[in-house]
């Protein structure tokens, strides 16, 4: 990356006057000297960088910290003036809220909520009374919270230049807010957030501060290694200051040399449990290697804050791939917008959003799924997160492969997918200019799309939105089970979750439908129907005399009337061929158990698989299933 001298330009403003564009509520400075006995020394929370804080509560109810700066420095008030700015155009739940200012003679104040708790340094060393040692999956939404809270300073081209323990403020339930953006800059309009810069202007604390930094080299990466080393702390209940003391040098070749010799257990603090815990154990191994990739030199080799956060979420569902390359990659517009010839070649509409073809730098064709601009909204923006949580957690030849996202912060959400040339299973049924799918690849297909879902069942997913639309083929007919909108988790133990019904209406489970109860039973049903479309060609609903009917429904009847032949594709010769016959028949009756009411009475995709396996095979002999 070229490397450019920023010239930094905080405000026009005089240096006793808030710049006009500051919207902060001016709050009155008698008020705040009401509520803290004038300033009174019982009142005080000590000194904090170039303010003391003061402690106050409003009328209203809301506590408050009022952190006082003395104006004799005109770059101390600049610098305050920068922090107010920052904060009045980026709220976030995990960046301390500001209530407004004042000014009073020679002083300028701050105002901002107090949070209870104290700040993460302060429990790291015990110096809280009463507080007990963390426990580590707290330490880990910690640190989760902080990723959070940078990713969003750096989307909006933020740096905020003093990452630290005792910067991270914690709440009653041990959430975790970044405060004190005193130092920090903001990159100016139009320079890429992910350049490095050139700049003289050090500034930090001893033992957070990014090597590269002190070399004049300035990024957002300067954050990544500051926050590596409160994730050091975090493992070790150790602060950055100790590490110092006791002259064991740079804390980012230490933990290198520890890890290199498997020595890591020497770092980690004994009370968070991971001698008799292997999960946790694993976890702060992780944790480890991703503070370590923090902390590499030069600042390329590091992930950037959205990457450390998809892999400390990862951690927390149990994934431990922590190296920055395999990290999801998070694409820019721009980006996209080339690859797509400014999305110029439409694939298809869904209900979320619309998905077109594009081709990568490196070559890779991709589909990219843009939701739509109407409906972003904090619900889509949730689904697009969902979508992305399982797909990262998902790796299988039958799924269709997601290659990256836009940032979370991004105004245009999309997903980027593997492209997967030969169009969907319900468009080779169904369009006569394709040719007819003979059967054995027919079979082929189900065999492959039963082997996706038993794998999403075995990891705790239910796609709850099967279909012949969502079944991507590839040049050699080879599946790749797509969407995951709809997607839900199970929890551990549970048979069902309660959701609202979800899907395309004919491929929907009755008993879900009715009950808003889905289980891994619903997709069986889905698949049931997806089997009867193998064997008749027909799309999920048709025309039955002079009624519409759903395909499972017209194809039970049949079947339970003794006329099978009517279901099956005309084009197969039913009756004709004995092998195919019974290779038909057999996938039929199949299709029939899956698709009974109520659920319990149908197979587990585990068993729809080995009867579909035994059916190519020529060995099954089927049986009542359930």
């Amino acid at each position: 990356m070229g490397c450019k001298r920023i010239e930094w330009c905080c405000f026009s403003s005089t240096s006793d006057k808030f710049p006009e564009h500051n919207k902060w509520r001016i709050l009155p400075y008698k008020k705040l000297a009401k509520v803290t006995n004038n300033f009174d020394q019982s009142h005080c929370l000590g000194k904090r960088g170039f303010a003391t804080e003061y402690y106050g509560k409003l009328e209203d109810g809301r506590e408050i910290t009022i952190q006082c700066f003395n104006t004799d420095k005109h770059h101390i008030l600049q610098q305050f003036i920068n922090e107010t700015t920052i904060l009045n155009y980026l709220p976030h739940k995990n960046i301390v809220s500001i209530y407004g200012c004042a000014s009073h003679h020679e002083e300028s104040l701050l105002v901002h909520e107090h949070l209870s708790n104290g700040n993460l340094a302060a429990h790291l060393q015990g110096e809280i009374a009463g507080s007990s040692t963390l426990p580590w999956l707290t330490r880990l939404d910690i640190a989760i919270d902080i990723a959070n809270a940078l990713d969003y300073l750096h989307y909006y081209g933020i740096i905020h230049r003093n990452v630290k323990s005792s910067n991270i403020l914690l709440d009653v339930n041990f959430c975790a807010k970044v405060a004190n953006l005193h130092v920090s800059r903001k990159l100016p309009d139009g320079v890429p957030v992910y350049a490095t810069h050139v700049t003289t202007d050090i500034i930090g604390t001893r033992g957070y501060i990014d090597p590269e930094l002190t070399n004049g080299r300035f990024s957002v990466k300067n954050d990544v290694y500051s926050f590596g080393v409160v994730l050091c702390e975090l493992l070790s209940s150790v602060l950055a200051k100790c590490w110092i003391l006791n002259e064991e040098g740079d804390l980012a070749t230490l933990l290198g040399r520890k890890i290199a010799n498997q020595a890591l257990v020497e770092l980690l603090d004994p009370r968070l449990g991971f001698q008799t815990n292997l999960k946790i154990k694993r976890m702060m191994t992780s944790t480890a290697e991703l503070a370590h990739l923090c902390m590499k030199c030069p600042q390329e080799l590091r992930p950037n804050m959205e990457q450390v956060l998809e892999i400390l979420n990862g951690l927390k569902h149990g994934r431990y791939e922590t190296h920055s390359a395999k990290a999801l990659k998070i694409f820019h517009h721009a980006e996209l917008e080339e690859a797509t010839n400014n999305f110029d070649t439409c694939l298809g509409k869904g209900g979320y959003g619309t998905v077109y073809y594009g081709k990568l730098q490196d070559g890779r064709e991709v589909a990219i799924k843009c939701f739509h601009d109407e409906i972003e909204t904090e619900k889509t923006i949730k689904q697009f997160m969902k979508e992305t949580e399982i797909l990262c957690l998902l790796q299988h030849q039958n799924l269709v492969s997601l290659y990256g996202r836009t940032s979370r912060h991004s105004n245009k959400h999309m997903l980027v997918y593997e492209y997967i040339s030969n169009d969907t299973l319900s468009k080779h049924l169904r369009e006569s200019s394709r040719g007819k799918l003979p059967w054995l690849t027919r079979l082929k297909i189900a065999i492959e799309t039963a082997t996706a879902l038993v794998y999403l069942h075995d990891s705790g997913i239910i796609h709850r939105d099967v279909k012949g639309s969502n079944i991507l083929l590839d040049e050699n007919f080879t599946v790749k089970v797509a969407d995951f909108g709809f997607s839900r988790s199970l929890p551990d133990f549970a048979s069902h979750v309660s959701t609202i019904p979800v899907g395309t209406r004919a491929y929907i489970d009755p008993d879900y439908y009715e009950s808003g109860r889905v289980s891994d039973k619903s997709d069986v049903y889905s698949f049931g129907v997806v089997l009867f479309e193998l064997i008749s060609s027909n799309p999920p609903s048709l025309m039955d005399g002079t009624d519409y009917v759903t395909l499972a429904q017209f194809a039970k009847r049949k079947i339970l009337n003794k006329e099978l032949n009517a279901v099956v594709d005309p084009s197969f010769w039913f009756g004709s061929d004995m092998n195919m016959t019974e290779m038909i028949t057999a996938v039929a009756e199949l299709a029939f158990q899956c698709v009974q009411c109520p659920k319990e009475l149908r197979p587990s995709m585990k068993q729809v698989l080995e009867t579909l396996e035994g059916i190519r095979k020529g060995t099954w002999g089927f049986n009542q299933i359930t």
